[in-house]
């Protein structure tokens, strides 16, 4: 069975990961510092707040019980009782508590408990965004309400993951790590489905069964010899509407697309110490001369070169670490 959304997202490599709960008695504030390559989430369990981002232009959102707000960009923003409550960054009160990032935090910064608040907030870290280009095609923020109907069970996990983290029982953190991944394909589907039929750009792509196709045949076989023509006869169209109706939706021709696919394979495979023979292989090049070529224009040095500049930064990640 195709499954283009799933061929797009198999490239994704996760740097870290991270889920905790947050119970907040008002009046409260907890900041969030920015982090391109992070797509966080909160889930709203109980209660009430604000969401604020701090890139402008972005209005602030108010949020009860069952929402989800989504940030796939990283931005930084912060989530409040009342705008105009005090807002303790979450760094400052992990520093406070211990090195680690504790499963639950409290929250309470009046004399007198006010209302209470109980949210799921879960995060991973991606090791590079140019692997999901969807990411870029969402908003900076998205607010999914308990009635979407899109994805079945949905809002089910969010509130199993939200009973295991109140739990802390045997396990938590593997179940916690794994519905993540869960969770965040669930919450691409439910945007992605919900989109109007006239949708542009990579969304549009993703919702257009023609072009969708296209992809997950470039994503789940980039090592095929691909030609505009193949991937238009596979997709159902022919070769000039498809390729005018890719570089609309996708913005960029097919087989720069492609290209831009297999190098990513590549550097994947590079990192991971592969043979040049077998990067060739794996990424549709007849030989390792044909492949150096092609990544050398893509990327503007050799393969060997940037084998090496790469172990060179890992090298000194180590030791600083």
């Amino acid at each position: 069975m195709d499954d283009p959304l799933s061929d797009v997202l198999a490239a994704a490599r996760l740097k870290s990961s991270q889920f905790f709960c947050t119970e907040a008695e008002a009046p409260w504030g907890l900041g969030f510092r920015a982090i391109p390559t992070t797509v966080r989430w909160h889930y709203i369990a109980r209660g009430s707040c604000w969401l604020s981002v701090a890139k402008g232009g972005i209005p602030r959102i108010a949020a009860s019980g069952g929402d989800l707000l989504v940030l796939a960009r990283g931005h930084g923003h912060s989530l409040q009782d009342n705008p105009r409550s005090p807002i303790a960054q979450l760094e400052d009160i992990v520093s406070s508590q211990s090195t680690e990032l504790q499963q639950h935090i409290h929250l309470a910064t009046g004399t007198v408990a006010g209302a209470k608040t109980f949210i799921a907030t879960g995060s991973f870290e991606l090791e590079d965004l140019s692997e999901m280009p969807i990411l870029s095609a969402l908003p900076p923020v998205i607010s999914v309400t308990p009635d979407v109907h899109t994805v079945p069970s949905f809002v089910q996990n969010l509130q199993f993951i939200t009973r295991e983290a109140e739990s802390n029982r045997p396990g938590l953190k593997i179940v916690l790590r794994r519905m993540a991944d869960v969770i965040f394909v669930q919450i691409l589907r439910a945007y992605i489905e919900g989109l109007p039929e006239t949708t542009q750009g990579f969304l549009g792509a993703l919702r257009d069964p023609r072009i969708a196709a296209a992809l997950g045949l470039i994503h789940g076989h980039p090592e095929e010899a691909w030609t505009v023509s193949s991937l238009a006869e596979r997709s159902g169209l022919s070769r000039s509407p498809f390729a005018a109706r890719f570089a609309r939706l996708v913005g960029e021709a097919p087989l720069g697309y492609l290209t831009r696919v297999r190098m990513q394979k590549a550097v994947r495979l590079l990192r991971g110490g592969a043979t040049l023979a077998k990067v060739a292989e794996a990424t549709g090049y007849a030989s390792e001369t044909s492949f150096s070529h092609a990544f050398r224009q893509w990327a503007g040095s050799s393969p060997g070169a940037y084998r090496r500049s790469h172990r060179s930064v890992a090298g000194a990640d180590d030791g600083a670490s």
